[in-house]
């Protein structure tokens, strides 16, 4: 008893410490720790909890990100309407919302808190003593839809809130947001994937917290600001809407920074102009500033229209637009073969930076915008990280202009290019290309993927023309060629050491990283680990059908068929299996995979009710022995496994003529005892 009780003391601590350095990371921004300290302590807790699975709570960080994607989102009356914000296009505009609430006031001694408008999705948490119990989406502002599973992973919401002195419900507002950085990360491994790509940072923030596995939402990286407070409990909550945000702070919530209170209307201009000229420095995209009354008692006099709160307004931004000539379309080839189109103009200055080149996206945004060299365009950045062209002023065309139109050749290889009747993308199918070479290269040593340190974009290139490295392979055997390395410019003895040691060290690969390295078209780090998670050892891949891959929820038509594809194409079995000749080593996930096994690469279903293991350990215990747990019975199909009061899969698999098994025969075939007496 006295063990349990300093396990139980540990396992809190360590919670305590993860806890408190999500808050300086994700809050205060100002870590004590590196990440690798971080994962030591997750981890640690991790297996204590693991080992002793009584002392799991709700609120422990292990806790964030768990439970099996939803079929649906439920929805859920809010206790209070979430309105939404009337807006102010203009200072004109914002006068007419003061001149209205000075005189329903009787007053013009009126404090406002202004805070940045963030251009994310509004969400509620409601706590019930201090424990998150519910998330939601604004929906009508009546109606919402439950996300709690994906809220959990946004690390810089608290799961619990260690504050004796709260009201028993307390309901936080804010904004899921994603910064700018981070969704530039995900659409850059959207387009080398040639996935749809986000159009900007809300829309990315909001995909990524409708997704109904909260695994792919916590790849994601959310953040939260909570900017309003409420409770259906007796509560002391502070009359200043301000400092009910410094209280939120204090109790671990990331609040804005550039909020102020303010009292007149020179300045909250002034506070409009200052925000608006450096929004570009901000991490995150905001459209306009949000001004309150601070009074909370003010607020409740004003009260509420049918749709927007009447004591509060958005005054937005101007569009950051600008004009300028286009001079040229460079046209640029991906690690997949695919042409992009990008516009080269006169440099201009927007939104705080100087401009000269944007993205045209494809050829059909081309032809839509009737492009011509020598057209005026209209760049925009509102609300967009990248800047594109929205507009072609056509009075201003140039007589005799010449349309933009698309590559015949590959601009790099001069093949012939390749258009599919169902995809947008103009590509070159040459895969000896120079660029297609260099591009997977690059993929296949960064960070995500073999995460070499020192052979960046430059080396390779540079390697590359050298031929010293034209597939990935050589990258492994360029320890061979270490004097001839050590004789090059700009290198030496220790460069060229540091440089083969990190190419040694990048061999211990996990599983799902060495997936991603391959380059295969769709599959981003997200798939990467369905494939990973549900189809190992690497050789399983190999004999993959389409229908395996479309059993595993997140994968779709096009994805499978792209996979199947790949491992189905001989040159890159033999790709891999070259790989794995140089001494690569992937980690599993440290589960043991069993090699000599009797369903190995074979197809196995289960239905009914267990008695001796739940799905998911079924599911595990016929990865481990090198099987593919499926969910369909098709002709396909080698084995049903069945259990209690079996369903329709039964009858399919006897007039299919498939093998079918007992749950201990199953057993039996493999050679273990039963590993669990739990139920489904």
């Amino acid at each position: 008893m006295e063990q349990k009780e300093k396990i139980l003391e540990k396992i809190k601590n360590l919670r305590e410490k993860i806890e408190y350095h999500n808050y300086r990371y994700y809050v205060l921004d100002d870590p004590e720790i590196s990440d690798h300290e971080y994962d030591l302590l997750l981890k640690e807790l991790e297996k204590l909890e693991k080992e002793n699975p009584e002392f799991i709570t709700p609120d422990s960080p292990t806790q964030r990100i768990g439970g099996e994607p939803l079929k649906k989102f439920e929805n859920y009356i809010h206790p209070f309407k979430m309105y939404s914000l009337a807006n102010a296009m203009n200072e004109g505009e914002f006068n007419q919302f003061l001149t209205r609430v000075y005189k329903e006031l009787g007053t013009e001694k009126i404090n406002f808190s202004c805070e940045p408008k963030f251009d994310g999705l509004a969400v509620e948490l409601i706590y019930r003593n201090g424990i998150l119990q519910v998330a939601s989406t604004r929906g009508n502002g009546e109606i919402g839809e439950v996300i709690t599973q994906n809220i959990k992973t946004i690390k810089s919401i608290p799961l619990k809130i260690k504050n004796n002195n709260i009201p028993e419900e307390m309901i936080v507002y804010g904004e899921v947001l994603m910064f700018k950085k981070d969704f530039l990360e995900l659409n850059k491994e959207r387009e080398e994937n040639e996935e749809p790509l986000f159009a900007n940072p809300r829309n990315a923030a909001a995909g990524s917290l409708r997704q109904l596995d909260p695994k792919i939402t916590a790849r994601r990286k959310l953040r939260f600001f909570a900017y309003g407070l409420k409770s259906t409990s007796p509560n002391n909550f502070s009359n200043s809407h301000y400092e009910r945000l410094n209280y939120l702070k204090e109790l671990g919530f990331p609040v804005s920074e550039e909020r102020k209170k303010l009292s007149n209307k020179e300045d909250i201009v002034k506070y409009h102009q200052q925000l608006e000229n450096s929004r570009e420095n901000l991490p995150y995209e905001i459209d306009g500033v949000v001004i309150k009354i601070d009074e909370i008692n003010l607020q409740e006099i004003l009260g509420y229209d049918a749709k927007t709160p009447k004591w509060a307004i958005a005054w937005k931004f101007k569009p950051a637009k600008a004009t300028t000539i286009l001079k040229e379309v460079e046209f640029s080839v991906g690690r997949q073969g695919t042409i992009t189109p990008t516009a080269i103009f006169e440099p201009v200055f927007l939104a705080g930076a100087k401009i000269s080149r944007a993205t045209l996206h494809n050829f059909d945004e081309v032809k839509r915008l009737d492009l011509h060299y020598g057209d005026t365009i209209v760049i925009e950045r509102s609300g967009e990280v990248i800047p594109k062209v929205v507009e072609v002023i056509k009075e201003k065309r140039p007589p005799n202009s010449k349309v933009v139109i698309p590559p015949e050749k590959c601009p790099v290889c001069g093949s012939t290019l390749f258009k599919s009747l169902d995809k947008v993308a103009l590509r070159c199918i040459n895969s000896s290309c120079p660029a297609i070479v260099k591009g997977r290269l690059k993929h296949f040593v960064s960070r995500n993927a073999f995460n070499i340190e020192g052979l960046g974009e430059e080396l390779i290139e540079r390697f590359y023309e050298e031929g010293y490295i034209k597939n990935f392979t050589d990258i492994f055997r360029l320890k061979n060629k270490k004097d001839t390395l050590i004789s090059l410019d700009r290198f030496g003895e220790k460069s060229v050491n540091n440089l083969l040691n990190s190419i040694e060290n990048s061999k211990k690969i996990e599983y799902f990283r060495f997936i991603y390295s391959l380059g295969i078209p769709y599959v981003g780090e997200e798939t990467a680990r369905l494939l990973a998670e549900n189809f190992s050892p690497i050789e399983t891949l190999f004999t993959i059908s389409k229908e395996n891959l479309l059993s595993i929820y997140g994968i779709g038509e096009t994805v499978a068929e792209s996979i199947y594809e790949y491992f189905k194409n001989e040159n890159n079995k033999n790709l891999i299996k070259e790989l794995l000749a140089t001494n690569i080593e992937i980690k599993y996930n440290n589960k043991e995979i069993v090699e000599h096994s009797p369903i190995k690469a074979k197809k196995i279903v289960f239905t009914g009710k267990a008695t001796n293991f739940t799905r998911e350990e079924f599911e595990e215990l016929v990865r481990k022995y090198g099987g593919l747990a499926t969910d369909s019975v098709s002709k396909n199909t080698d084995y049903l496994v069945v259990g209690e009061n079996p369903g329709s899969k039964l009858e399919k698999a006897k007039s299919l003529g498939i093998k079918i098994l007992s749950e201990q025969e199953f057993l039996d075939l493999l050679g273990v005892k039963n590993e669990s007496n739990s139920n489904t």
